[in-house]
């Protein structure tokens, strides 16, 4: 009986022996395979293996004015309810009704999303506010948008930043006007 089990043993590992052989066999044939391949092949093989990637939206796609969606509809009036995008030069946007508006330029950061970033105070007519407009960055967004495939775009506020850091004190300013949902104007 213990022979019978020494037998079963060694076929058992010489069967896994010669499928490791098997398999570096075919490793090895691999390599060969394509060390002989030219460049250009292997370029081929690739770019047929890759999936095809959707086309970024045209930027005309995108330019234009959004009207803030209040309960689902397009708001009535643009008295800062609406935002002009453009990517070739800044808008003018409403931080506070009636009372204080930025210039802001807008990126593109991908397909559909772009960046939102402070040039300077555009009008402020806030005299009980003093903002240390000269302190804030430039290069620090301070919102985010995020367009969809129906036209319409959603805005997420981040704030004014200095020095890198969110300036917490003047973080809500914009937060109630821009924050939301636009869909683009027809024009």
């Amino acid at each position: 009986m213990k022979k019978f089990g020494i037998i079963i043993l060694l076929l058992g590992l010489l069967v896994s022996c010669n499928d490791k052989n098997r398999a570096s066999s075919m490793d090895r044939q691999e390599v060969e395979t394509s060390e002989n391949v030219p460049p250009e092949n292997i370029q081929k093989e690739r770019e047929a293996v890759q999936t095809e990637v959707e086309p970024e939206a045209p930027v005309a796609v995108l330019k234009g004015r959004y009207r803030k969606l209040v309960k689902d509809k397009p708001a009535a009036d643009c008295n800062c309810n609406c935002i002009e995008i453009d990517f070739d030069k800044p808008t003018e946007w409403c931080i506070e009704k009636d009372r204080m508006f930025i210039t802001a330029r807008v990126q593109r950061t991908g397909d559909n999303t772009a960046n939102i970033y402070f040039v300077d105070v555009s009008r402020d007519d806030d005299r009980e506010k003093k903002m240390p407009w000269a302190d804030f960055d430039r290069d620090t967004p301070v919102a985010s948008l995020e367009f969809h495939e129906d036209g319409s775009a959603k805005l997420d506020w981040k704030g004014f930043a200095s020095g890198g850091e969110i300036a917490t004190d003047y973080a809500i300013l914009g937060k109630k006007t821009l924050e939301g949902t636009y869909k683009r104007d027809e024009e």
